[in-house]
């Protein structure tokens, strides 16, 4: 919460060497995409069925439509937002003019969350440029992100969390940026676009959107002390409500139409899953946590849901079968602790200094930070408690630019404390990158490629 609001530049942002990283994490992420066989990975059978729909027969399907419905279920993936799929048909209809193979169609689908992954590292640059002022630091959050492993496994399958999380990461910019420079016209066209992505990616995402709202307001309206009769504010307002309607109205639209007005698709899910499911696993039948009686806090803590969700969030592979070695657990668990410690730290630091204007902004902004965090959770946790119990990090992840923005700004306090001088910083810094890049090329080579002989 005392990261540095400061000044960026073009440069600052596309850096000559940024590129070269950009280009080197897209590298790293497409052979992540490789090495898995074709539909190895959670849902990600169910999920393809809807860009192999598209590919065969050129139209968007009903989300009851037999091609695409899981015999067990009862249900497919048609019923949620499935944009990311759609956005893999173009790679399959380029990789279909030199093959027919199944495998490599499917590669083709994966490559949308690789190049979405890679723009997340990008969006990361320009979030840092503004939040810390010494490089290293910047290149530090960067790291954190690009790297961790369950990240890095998510671009490499088909799934709708990449996209979570890159719509995330551009709200997160607006969300700096409009801070900082109370709200010009790129701030709010950035809000917009991430806002209508993130409409129409995981749903467990959604609190970004009601986050969007009250920081946008609230700055706006509270410390800004603006009315809804200046002109400039009006045209901010409309700028996001208009592209995030623009991206996003489309699909509510659809499925208010086809749905019986069902524009978020629940019912409608239930419905069919409730005629076409085997008995067990119909919504009337199926034994949820909640349904025998057990307290949530045994779900959460008996039952290992905290312990395993945080686990997946770090990194598991396959089918949530691929477990990573207990001392990469062990690394990231000291990283993260330390990274609480020193946001305790920096907490208090900031509460005891003086009440100014840029407080207040900071407050606003690390406050909804903190709330993207703890929202995630709590949907996935009351999901697995009245639902279908998943106790899966990927779930939660749409929380991870926030959440790498406060072990970035906990590092740092940390460092800053226990180290003599800058030089004794930069070192200790430069060891942790490596470390956690070491480990993601670890996961690839020690971890995926074995599991895959």
């Amino acid at each position: 919460m005392t990261a540095k609001l400061g000044k960026t530049t073009v440069w600052d942002v596309v850096r000559r060497e940024h590129i070269i990283f950009l280009a080197l994490v897209f590298v790293f992420y497409f052979f992540w995409s490789l090495a898995q066989p074709p539909l190895a990975a959670p849902d990600e059978g169910m999920r393809y069925q809807i860009p192999q729909f598209l590919f065969e027969n050129g139209y968007l399907p009903h989300g009851a439509e037999e091609a695409i419905r899981n015999p067990q279920w009862g249900i497919s993936y048609g019923f949620a937002p499935y944009v990311s799929q759609i956005l893999g048909v173009p790679f399959m209809k380029i990789a279909g003019i030199y093959t027919s193979d199944p495998g490599t169609l499917v590669v083709a689908a994966r490559l949308v969350n690789v190049i979405f992954a890679t723009l997340t590292v990008w969006i990361s640059f320009k979030i840092a440029a503004r939040l810390f002022g010494r490089r290293i630091y910047r290149l530090l959050f960067v790291v954190l992100v690009a790297f961790l492993p369950q990240f890095i496994f998510l671009s490499s399958y088909i799934n709708n969390d990449m996209m979570a999380i890159f719509s995330t990461s551009l709200i997160v910019l607006a969300w700096v940026s409009g801070i900082k420079d109370r709200w010009p016209v790129k701030s709010c066209v950035i809000l917009g676009i991430g806002m209508g992505l993130c409409a129409l990616s995981y749903y467990n995402a959604y609190g970004f959107l009601l986050l969007s709202v009250v920081l946008f307001f609230a700055s706006n309206l509270l410390l800004e002390k603006r009315s809804f009769r200046e002109k400039e504010f009006r045209k901010s307002v409309y700028i996001v409500a208009g592209l995030f309607l623009a991206i996003a109205a489309w699909w509510f639209i659809r499925n208010y139409i086809i749905y019986d007005g069902d524009i978020l698709g629940f019912r409608t899910t239930e419905h069919y899953q409730e005629l076409y499911a085997i008995d067990k696993l119909k919504p009337s039948m199926v034994e949820t946590i909640q349904r025998q009686g057990i307290p949530l806090g045994e779900m959460l803590v008996q039952r290992g849901w905290l312990l395993f969700t945080y686990l997946s969030m770090v990194g598991c592979f396959g089918a949530m079968d691929i477990w990573l070695p207990v001392w990469v657990y062990a690394v990231y668990t000291v990283i993260f602790a330390v990274g609480m410690a020193g946001c305790i730290m920096a907490l208090v630091r900031f509460a005891r200094s003086g009440n100014t204007d840029g407080k207040r902004r900071k407050w606003l902004l690390g406050t909804c930070m903190v709330l993207a965090i703890v929202i995630p959770v709590v949907l996935s946790a009351y999901y697995s408690y009245t639902s279908d119990y998943q106790p899966q990090g990927r779930y939660i992840l749409s929380c991870l630019i926030p959440l790498m923005l406060f072990m970035t700004v906990g590092i740092k306090t940390i460092l800053e404390k226990i180290c003599k001088n800058k030089k004794s910083v930069a070192i200790a810094l430069a060891v942790i990158c490596l470390a956690v890049a070491g480990i993601a090329v670890y996961c690839y080579f020690g971890v995926l490629l074995p599991a895959y002989p």
